[in-house]
């Protein structure tokens, strides 16, 4: 197949492309920073742009993977149009240009668990409530509104995929890499928080596979997709995980102050993606390993 990708030189936009050229599909990245890769073609744009009409109606892929956008937040609160103008404005011309030339598309977009905001009950399902309380969750349930319009409105076949706490190596933002930089540069690392929230953490590389089922097997029907492990983890245990892994064991502190627009608890309910055959491949505890051994190696290479 020819599958586009926006934000292909992002933390989930760039294994995607490498999971779908690993896997003999004709990749379009398109992006706004230069990607130096011979397998793939390559489409410098910043989003958004006039200029995805035209290269839609001259690609016509078979499906685009829309994972460009603001990914923080903490600062979608400090800014919130910045949020903004990166999220709806941005889907709602994708699928415009779709819909004018490239109608048969299957389009995939990348939301959050963030929609969900505080849940009254967990695991999460796909039918619970969406009451998000950052800028960055309302943004992200703005835009599944517009993939819902063009999907009942103009038959553009459509899935939301709502991913839950995606970590991996590649990611220099978000928890992970603050507890590790923490750690690397001293014996104590202070965190926001009591420790006691929870989060569904899962592999960059299952999210690629799972973005995967979604495009072989979803009904594309406009509806929306968790994607997580199904697994719940408190701050405290994944920070002492990680911890754990340095030589000099620094020891782990909570401010006891929230983040603005951080959910306290969060367990995803994954039992759709298993009924197509999905599971996860990757457990915590090997991916934090990776990702302490891909930090140190950063460190020792002083980038």
């Amino acid at each position: 197949m020819k599958i586009a990708i926006t934000g292909a030189g992002g933390f989930i936009g760039s294994r995607l492309q490498k999971h779908f050229l690993s896997i003999g599909h004709e990749v379009h990245a398109i992006a706004r920073q230069t990607i130096q890769d011979p397998k793939l073609h390559y489409h410098k744009i910043n989003l958004p742009s006039s200029e995805v009409y035209s290269l839609l109606e001259n690609i016509k892929p078979d499906v685009m993977i829309h994972a460009a956008g603001q990914s923080s937040v903490p600062n979608s609160v400090i800014d919130p149009a910045a949020d903004f103008a990166a999220g709806p404005p941005v889907v709602f011309e994708l699928l415009d240009a779709l819909r004018i030339h490239s109608p048969e598309t299957i389009f995939i977009f990348l939301s959050s668990a963030a929609v969900y905001g505080n849940p009254s009950s967990m695991p999460i399902k796909e039918s619970s409530s969406a009451q998000p309380i950052s800028p960055y969750g309302h943004h992200k349930l703005l835009s599944e509104m517009i993939v819902s319009e063009f999907a009942s409105i103009y038959g553009i076949r459509c899935t939301t995929a709502r991913i839950f706490s995606a970590y991996g190596n590649g990611l220099r933002r978000q928890l992970l890499w603050d507890i590790c930089r923490k750690a690397h540069h001293g014996d104590k690392v202070e965190l926001m928080g009591s420790g006691m929230e929870t989060r569904d953490y899962i592999h960059v590389n299952d999210v690629a596979s799972a973005i995967a089922t979604l495009v072989e097997t979803s009904p594309l029907t406009g509806s929306a997709v968790n994607i997580c492990s199904g697994i719940s983890t408190n701050i405290a245990e994944i920070a002492a995980m990680i911890a754990s892994r340095f030589p000099h064991k620094p020891q782990i502190q909570f401010t006891g102050i929230q983040q603005a627009g951080a959910p306290k608890n969060w367990q995803g309910d994954n039992a759709w993606l298993k009924s197509r055959g999905f599971e996860c491949s990757i457990s915590l505890s090997q991916g934090v390993d990776d990702y302490v051994r891909w930090y140190e190696t950063l460190q020792r290479a002083g980038s």
